[in-house]
Order: C-alpha cells, then structure tokens, then sequence
C-alpha cells in the first residue's frame, strides 16, 4: 500500500545515512565555486602594473628626467607631458594588458577607467546571464544550467588565450560573467535543495570555503604564469575540469515536483537512494505536493507575484540586500591593490579571512538563526565601514583603513553566505530561480559598480562619501531583516501559497 509524502519527507528519507558517494558529488560538483572565484579575480593579475625596471628610456627627450618610478614615469607622461608613451620601451617580467593598452597611470583617469571596466564588464555579462537564466533554473533544470553556463565560461575563456585588443577582451569578460554565474547560481540552488534540511546550513559553509579556496588558486596562477593571455587559458582549463562532475550529477527531485513529471521524481529519488544504499520501491514514491492545482510555467511565475504580493516584499528586501554585500565585497576584493601593500597578500589575507569567517559562520548561524545572524553581521559591516574613515597610519606601509577594511570583508563575506542561505530557503521551489537569478542580478548591479567605488570614487573624493552611502545601505537592509521571517526551523515552501501560510504567526521581534 503507497503512503503519500511531501518531496521534503521523501528527501529526508532516502538522505537519513548521507553516504561518502553522496558527499563526494556534492563537493565534486561544488569545487566548481572555486573556479568560478578564479575566473573572476584574474584579471586583477592580468592587468598589473608595471614595476621600477621594467621600462627603459629610448629618446633624448626622457634622458635627463627622473622616472624612476611608476608614479615619476605617470607624471611626466600625463602631467608634465614632457614625454610619450612613444618615448618609453617595456620590456617587463610580466606580459599584462595594463601595459600593453596603456592602462597602468593612476591619473590618467580614462585609462584607469578603462581598466576598472574590464573588471565591471564581467558584472554586467552576469546580470543578463541572470535575467535570462532565472526561468531556466525553474522551467529546464538546474542540472542543465551548469552544464551549459559552465562551458559558455571555458568557451570565452579560451577565447581569452588569442584575445589581442581591448574591445575583444571586454566581450570575453562579459561572457566569462555570462556563463560563471548562470552555472554558479545553479549549482547552489541544486545542492539546498537535494541535502537534507540539517546539512543545508553546513552545505552553505561547504560552499563559502570552495569560494576561499579559488582566492590562493588564483594567486598561485597569477604568480606563477607571467602572460595574460595564458592566464586565460588557465582559467579555461580549470573550469573545463570543474564542469565535468556535473554530466554526473543528480537532477533535483524538488525541481521535477514542480513540473509534475512523476517518472523523473521517481528516477531521482532512486538514484539518491541508492548513492545512499537506502533501499525502496521506486512505485512506493508518491508525493502530496503532485495534488496541488499549478502548473508551473513563465507565465504562472509571474501571475504568482501579482496574486501573493508578500513573494514580491521578500523578494525586494532580498534584492536590496544582495545589492549591498555586492557592491561592498567585490569593491573591496578589487581594491586590495590600494588597501593593502602587495596584491598577492591581499588575496591570500582575503582568502584565510573568508575560510575563517565561513567555519565561524557555520556555527554562529546554528546557534542565532538565519535572520538574527543577518541582523548581527549587517550591524558590524557598518561598524567597519564607519571606523574605516578615520585616517590612522599603523606602520610604514599599513593603516587603520587597511585592518578595518580586512575586518569589514570579514563581516561581509559572512553576510553574503548568509544571504545565500536565506534566499534558497525563504523562496518556494516554483520560484527559487527567478528569485535568485532577480537577487542576484541586483548584486551583479552592485558588483559593477563596487569596483569603481574603490579604486575611482576613492581617488576623486573623500573616502567618507562611498563608506557613509555603503553604511546606510547597511543600516536600510537591517530593518528589511527584521520584516523577514525566520527558516531555519522550517520545510522549503514548495509554491508562493506555502509563503503565505508561513508567515501567519509572523511577529517583528530580534
């Protein structure tokens, strides 16, 4: 005799014993994370800077002149225009597109602008990877999101190895951001949804340390391959090897749920069940969620939004929220070059902060819940932005700004895992997508823009300006939280009528 369950029901059941088999596909085809991480930091090595030797005089005109150093070299350049870029040969140890599209002067601020941009363009290609990818993940499986986002990622990137101009290496980064977040955003999706509830949180931590982890791969690319043009290919042949466990990987049964496709839920649950050596019956898997009156297509996500307008309030503080630990996370990873002394330092700092931070996150979140947490970290970015301002120099080469910035990505990393975890639980299945690709693709808005707050706005301004805005951004999203309802006690709601039952006994409380 069959006994219906919920799929949650059915997932806990075959995932009562995760097996190592399950455990290594979960982390097989999360270390794609760490690539992705990769390929959004690289040019951060590509495009360095020259340094004292790497160029030489090869003209009268610059024989008498001090241009010992870069800033020396920039000013007669740019300045003083005593000289051209004519004047000068470059025969550095490294092979960058600073130097070879003239982008490595400060003050020149159309060249430094360009190359903020090779960096933002990378944003922008996943913001409509995101806006195109959000029906995808909901109507064609997150399983296929990977695979295609994952190759569009290795196809640009190999582009990348014979890529010789300026406008060919914006196109690359834009589809790099194109293909990086659409396979990213899928795989998270798939593993909250295929890991039983009590691992989601330590699923979430798993995926914050397999990002930390690309912060000392890249470096170590960054360090030890000299051309630019080969970094790429790096890049290319990493992913390639990332994208490979996905062809293994098994679809969720939540995402056949919604399309009511009851051979493929029965085939998934299975498959789980036997990676986990539970034995079933695979006529016994019967779902009560099959019974409620939806069908899932574009058009109904939407009519959803008009018909339970709470899907639309969380939505937006959601979105809000992703804005603002985007444009404060990556403006600050792209800015460690002027936060900090030595830009591999800054990377390695930044990646053993992160780990930290993920560990501790883990267990901080068990013990406060998903939006208490968010409250508590939200609260000490702006603690960090704020002391950031104040101008203390620490030694010869470090500041106050410099410590107090490290401790506000601390901070800020941990809130984006958070937010990670609140957004996969706080939407229903029929819409974790479109919500996630909409969350998203407002921190793709702000990690375009956070690399210019950094390195542009903080040479044109007081740096007061940019942390002042980012802390009452801050404070804005605080209050959001507190209108959220907590999750972590509770089953993933499958449809937007689950969210509204949820929130009956909703109380503003800490």
């Amino acid at each position: 005799m069959n006994s219906k369950k919920s799929i949650n029901e059915w997932i806990e059941t075959v995932n009562k014993k995760p097996s190592p088999l399950f455990f290594a596909m979960i982390a097989l085809v999360s270390f794609l994370w760490s690539i992705c991480a990769v390929a959004v930091y690289m040019p951060s090595f590509q495009g360095m800077n020259p340094v004292p030797g790497d160029w030489k005089c090869v003209s009268d005109k610059c024989s008498t002149l001090n241009i010992s150093t870069l800033e020396q070299l920039c000013d007669q350049l740019f300045t003083e225009k005593s000289i051209t870029i004519k004047n000068i040969a470059f025969q550095p140890e490294r092979r960058t597109f600073s130097v070879e599209f003239n982008m490595f002067c400060k003050i020149d601020t159309k060249g430094h602008a360009k190359k903020t941009l090779i960096s933002s363009m990378y944003f922008a290609g996943a913001l409509l990877g995101l806006m195109i990818s959000g029906f995808c993940y909901d109507n064609f499986g997150r399983k296929v999101s990977v695979l295609v986002g994952g190759s569009l990622t290795t196809l640009a990137s190999f582009i990348g190895f014979f890529c010789k101009s300026y406008e060919l290496l914006l196109f690359i980064r834009f589809m790099q951001g194109f293909g990086n977040l659409v396979a990213a955003t899928a795989v998270y999706i798939w593993g909250c949804e295929i890991v039983p509830s009590r691992f989601r949180n330590y699923f979430n931590g798993y995926m914050g340390i397999a990002w930390s982890l690309g912060y000392p791969i890249v470096a170590a690319l960054g360090y030890l391959i000299k051309d630019w043009n080969f970094q790429f290919l790096s890049v290319a042949v990493s992913m390639l090897l990332a994208t490979i466990p996905a062809f293994f990987m098994i679809e969720s049964p939540r995402f056949y749920a919604i399309k009511k496709d009851v051979t493929n839920i029965q085939s998934s649950i299975q498959k789980l069940a036997q990676l986990n050596g539970v034995k079933i019956d695979v006529a016994t898997v019967d779902l009560l969620d099959l019974e409620v009156k939806r069908e899932q297509s574009a058009i109904q996500q939407l009519k959803d939004f008009i018909q339970y307008p709470i899907l639309i309030f969380e939505t937006l503080i959601q979105m809000l929220t992703w804005f603002l630990v985007a444009i404060s996370y990556y403006g600050f990873n792209f800015g460690w070059g002027s936060l900090v002394p030595n830009v591999y330092l800054g990377y390695l700092l930044a990646g053993t902060c992160e780990g930290v931070t993920v560990l501790l996150h883990v267990g901080f979140v068990q013990a406060t819940g998903r939006r208490r947490s968010m409250i508590i970290l939200l609260t000490g970015a702006v603690g960090a932005f704020l002391i950031s301002i104040i101008d203390v120099e620490i030694g010869d080469e470090w500041a106050l700004e410099s410590i107090s910035s490290l401790f506000g990505l601390v901070f800020i990393s941990s809130a984006f895992a958070g937010i990670y975890l609140y957004s996969s639980e706080l939407a229903p299945t029929s819409h974790r997508g479109l919500v996630f690709a909409m969350s998203s693709g407002s921190a793709r808005i702000g990690s375009f823009l956070g690399p210019f707050v950094i390195n542009n706005l903080y040479n044109i301004t007081h740096k007061a300006v940019p942390l002042s805005v980012l802390s009452f951004l801050a404070l804005v999203c605080i209050g959001g939280m507190f209108c959220l309802v907590e999750t972590g006690d509770k089953d993933i709601p499958a449809v937007p009528a689950d969210v509204k039952e949820r929130r009956k006994h909703y109380k503003l409380r800490f």
